[in-house]
């Protein structure tokens, strides 16, 4: 057996599919074969998640498609896509015209006038992309999306901010996005990677009212929006064309949201003597293990952080994925399922994989947590100084 059909057997077996079995027919045409992978953070199943810190590690995803018709563009020359411009990777046209739909473009073939829309592919661009820095590559409609505060933006939630409980204000949570740049920057389907779903079901992945309370319905932000980077392989050592992407993660991105309540019950003075409450992520009202300043949120987000695992789940479908993907089976995920019953097509495996994150110094703590009066005296709010040091040399946690 060749590499590539060893590597064809190992992608059907991921999708659930048979392994391919010798042809029969000359005229008989291979099912095309998608395999998304997660090639970091590295895991393995036996081992415990790997650790990363609170922002500037890597998360990125390759695809790889076997059997595909080939790679379209949108205009001529180059006959592939070079960096700065439109792929496709084509894995079925039923018709035999290449036809995608707004923002993409027709075939020039007479025979093809008027014909419908049937393809199956994924869409790309080859690009790079910085947070505030203007960019004219990658799909136009998600570009403009990218580039609107109300539909990318930051999320925003109420918080008291001041100790007064008549102060509540909006406040933005999660990692800047460029707030009008067109950067390609923010929540939701990414410009270069339009194909892309990345779901985190917890912190600025998951949609909240502003009172901090879920909707009825578990609703998540595709977090594909945040990639760097984009680039494909026209043809690996194994044959298959392959897309990859990925984004250093941004701080705040991906940790929990957390509505504190850092002073509760009588105060002496200005120290509130009560044990600190919390909320994490819409969550029930959680009492802090310490009262005091030491139980306020500067010390207990990085704990909380500290004890958390992540999940995170991919999947591609064809064209331009959604941008919110609600949980439409009730089975309180937000799967491929879901994105299959919402009327997408998946065209690979869906990826699931867990990670573990380390905070570290409490004083870095603030851009994903709000204030709250969650027991009525009317305070949320406490002082906390932030000690200074040396550096220092210091082993990853286990």
């Amino acid at each position: 057996m060749t590499a590539n059909a060893k590597l064809c057997s190992v992608a059907a077996a991921a999708l659930g599919v048979g392994a391919m079995a010798p042809a029969v027919s000359v005229a008989a045409s291979p099912k095309p074969i998608v395999v998304l992978e997660v090639t970091a953070p590295r895991t393995i199943k036996l081992a415990s998640p790997p650790i990363e810190m609170s922002s500037g590690w890597p998360l990125k995803f390759r695809a790889t498609t076997f059997n595909a018709l080939g790679l379209g563009v949108d205009k001529l020359p180059p006959e592939f896509p070079i960096l700065g411009r439109e792929g496709y990777v084509v894995l079925k046209d039923p018709d035999g015209c290449f036809e995608v739909p707004p923002p993409g473009f027709a075939t020039r073939n007479p025979a093809c006038v008027n014909t419908p829309s049937d393809e199956t592919y994924i869409v790309f661009h080859a690009d790079v992309d910085q947070v505030g820095v203007p960019d004219d590559v990658g799909n136009p409609d998600r570009l403009a999306a990218l580039a609107d505060p109300a539909v990318s933006g930051e999320p925003l939630l109420l918080s008291q901010t001041d100790d007064d409980p008549v102060t509540i204000e909006t406040v933005a949570v999660g990692p800047v996005t460029g707030a009008f740049a067109v950067d390609g920057t923010g929540y939701g389907a990414d410009d270069d990677w339009a194909s892309l779903v990345l779901l985190v079901p917890s912190g600025n992945g998951l949609v909240l009212n502003p009172d901090f309370s879920r909707p009825a319905v578990l609703t998540q932000r595709n977090l594909a929006g945040f990639f760097n980077w984009n680039a494909y392989e026209l043809n690996d050592s194994f044959g298959g064309i392959a897309v990859e992407g990925g984004m250093v993660v941004p701080y705040g991105l991906v940790m929990p949201l957390m509505l504190a309540d850092d002073c509760v019950g009588a105060t002496n003075g200005e120290i509130c003597l009560g044990f600190p409450r919390y909320r994490i992520d819409g969550g029930p009202v959680v009492t802090a293990p310490i009262a005091g300043s030491l139980g306020n949120a500067q010390f207990t987000y990085p704990a909380v952080v500290g004890s958390m695992q992540f999940e995170g789940r991919a999947f591609l479908v064809s064209g331009v994925a959604p941008s919110l993907l609600s949980d439409g089976n009730g089975d309180g995920k937000v799967t491929a399922a879901d994105a299959k019953l919402a009327g997408y097509t998946v065209i690979s495996n869906e990826v699931v994989f867990n990670f573990r994150m380390y905070h570290g110094e409490p004083c870095g703590v603030g851009l994903n947590v709000v204030r709250g009066d969650l027991d009525g005296n009317g305070r949320a709010i406490s002082d906390f100084v932030c000690p200074t040091g040396p550096g220092q040399v210091k082993k990853p946690p286990n």
